[in-house]
C-alpha cells in the first residue's frame, strides 16, 4: 500500500510526469508495481474474480485502433507525401503514438492495482485513507511552498502566473482538479465517520459523544481544510465550480439513498455547514484575486471557442481514423492560420479531452475509450445499490470521476499522466469494491 501511495504522489511531485521521459518512467513504475502486487494471493484472487471481460474488451479495441494507426493498412495522412520513402501511416507522429500506447498500458496497470486492493473492503479503505493522508501532506507542502517562494520550484524557475497556486503540477487548473478530488474524497470520509458515530450513539446526547465525534473526524477535517484552501488559491474558476458540483452531487445522492433510514439529515446538515464554512473562509481571504479571475471569464471563453472550433474542424477532416494518439502539437500546427494564430500558438492541449481524443484517435479509437469509462461508471453505480458497507466510498469515487469529466471539458487534467494514473487507481478500487 505504501508503494502505491508513494507512486501516486511521486508522479504529482514530478510535475505531473507531463514530459515524455517522466511519463515513460512513471508508466514503467506502475507496470512494475502490478507484478509485485500479484505475488500476493489476495490480490490475484481479487483480480481473478473481477468482471473484466467487457471493460477489457473495450480497452483492447482502443489499443488495437492505436496500433493500426501505425501501419499502412488504412489510408495514410497526406502529410506523408512530403516524406518520400517513409512508411505512410494514419499517425502523423508514430513515435508519439507508440509512447501514448505505452502510457495506456500504464493506466491499465494502475487500474488493475486498484482492482487488486478493492477485493477486500478494509484493505481498500486503508488505501483510500492512505491517499488522503498523503494528499493532506502534499496540500500542506503546496501551501507553504506557495506562500514562501512563488518563483521557484525545487530550485528551478517557475514559468507560471505567480498569483495562482500550481503546486508541483504544470498548471494551476490541473492542481485545482487534484485538490478538488481530495475535497470530495475527504467529504466522503467525513460523512462516513459522522454517520458511524451517530449509529454508535446510545441514549441521549452526552459530552463523550462529542469527544468521540471530534476524534473520529479530526484527520479528514484537516485534510478537507487544507485541500479546500489550496483549491481556492489556484484561482481556477472551473476547478472550484466542478468541485462544488461534485460535493453537491455526493451529498444529494447520499440524501436520496439514505432517505429510507431517516438517519441522513444530521450528517448531511453537518457536512453542508462544514463545507460551506470552509469555502466562505477560504474565498474571503482571496476575494480580490478570485474577483479578478471571474471578471476575465469572457475573454478566456472567447479564446477557448476559437481553439475548439479549429480542432473540431480538424476532427471533421478525418473523423474515423484521426491523426494518431499523441499528435496534438502537429494537429495544432496544421489547424493554425492567420485568424486563430493568437489563440493556438504555443498551445499544449485542446483544453477539451473529448475533442482531443476524437481528433487524435478518431471515432474508432475514441468511442471504445468512452465506453471503457462508461462501463466502469455503470458498475460503480450498480454497486451503490448492492454494497451498503462501502456505499459512501463508491459515491465519492463516482463524484471524483464526474469532477474529472466535467473539468476535462474545459481543461486538460486527463492529459496529465499523474492525474490519469490517480484516477485509474481510484476507478479500479471502485470497480472492484462495487462487487462482492
Amino acid at each position: 500500500m505504501v508503494l502505491v501511495v508513494a507512486l501516486t504522489y511521486a508522479g504529482h511531485l514530478l510535475f505531473g510526469a507531463n514530459r515524455n521521459d517522466l511519463s515513460l518512467a512513471l508508466s514503467i513504475a506502475w507496470l512494475a508495481a502490478l507484478p509485485l502486487l500479484l505475488t500476493q494471493s489476495w490480490a490475484r484472487a481479487s483480480i481473478e474474480r473481477a468482471p473484466l471481460a467487457w471493460v477489457g474488451g473495450a480497452f483492447a479495441l482502443v489499443l488495437l485502433a492505436g496500433v493500426l494507426s501505425l501501419t499502412p493498412l488504412f489510408e495514410p495522412h497526406p502529410v506523408w507525401t512530403m516524406a518520400p520513402g517513409a512508411i505512410r501511416t494514419v499517425s502523423i507522429d508514430p513515435y508519439s503514438t507508440w509512447l501514448e500506447l505505452f502510457k495506456l498500458l500504464g493506466l491499465a496497470a494502475a487500474f488493475l492495482v486498484g482492482v487488486g486492493f478493492g477485493g477486500d473492503d478494509d484493505r481498500a479503505k486503508q488505501l483510500i485513507q492512505g491517499l488522503l493522508v498523503a494528499g493532506a501532506v502534499y496540500s500542506v507542502w503546496a501551501f507553504i511552498d506557495f506562500e514562501t517562494n512563488r518563483t521557484l520550484l525545487f530550485g528551478q524557475a517557475r514559468h507560471l502566473d505567480p498569483s495562482r497556486m500550481a503546486a508541483s503540477l504544470s498548471s494551476a487548473n490541473i492542481a485545482a482538479t487534484l485538490f478538488g478530488a481530495l475535497v470530495v474524497l475527504n467529504v466522503a470520509d467525513l460523512t462516513r465517520r459522522i454517520e458511524r458515530q451517530i449509529e454508535r450513539r446510545t441514549g441521549g446526547f452526552q459530552l463523550r459523544h462529542l469527544e468521540g465525534l471530534l476524534q473520529a473526524i479530526a484527520i479528514p477535517l484537516v485534510g478537507l481544510g487544507v485541500a479546500l484552501t489550496c483549491l481556492v488559491l489556484t484561482l481556477s474558476r472551473t476547478g472550484m465550480a466542478v468541485t462544488v458540483a461534485g460535493v453537491v452531487v455526493f451529498l444529494g445522492v447520499r440524501a436520496v439513498l439514505g432517505a429510507k433510514k431517516g438517519a441522513f439529515a444530521v450528517p448531511l446538515i453537518g457536512m453542508l455547514v462544514v463545507v460551506i464554512g470552509l469555502a466562505v473562509a477560504s474565498v474571503a481571504f482571496n476575494m480580490g484575486a478570485v474577483g479578478d479571475r471571474v471578471t476575465s471569464f469572457h475573454e478566456d471563453a472567447s479564446s477557448r471557442e476559437a481553439v475548439y472550433a479549429a480542432h473540431w474542424a480538424a476532427f471533421l477532416a478525418s473523423p474515423w481514423q484521426g491523426y494518431g494518439l499523441g499528435t496534438f502539437a502537429h494537429i495544432n500546427a496544421l489547424a493554425m492560420n492567420d485568424a486563430n494564430r493568437e489563440q493556438l500558438y504555443g498551445l499544449g492541449a485542446t483544453h477539451n479531452v473529448y475533442i482531443q481524443w476524437l481528433e487524435e484517435a478518431g471515432a474508432i479509437g475514441a468511442l471504445p475509450m468512452f465506453a471503457v469509462v462508461g462501463l466502469i461508471a455503470a458498475r460503480i453505480i450498480r454497486g451503490l445499490r448492492e454494497r451498503q458497507r462501502v456505499r459512501l466510498w463508491l459515491l465519492g469515487i463516482l463524484s471524483v470521476l464526474g469532477l474529472f469529466l466535467l473539468h476535462g471539458a474545459t481543461d486538460f487534467p486527463l492529459e496529465v499522466p499523474s492525474m490519469t494514473l490517480f484516477l485509474s487507481l481510484l476507478l479500479g478500487l471502485g470497480y472492484r469494491m462495487a462487487r462482492r
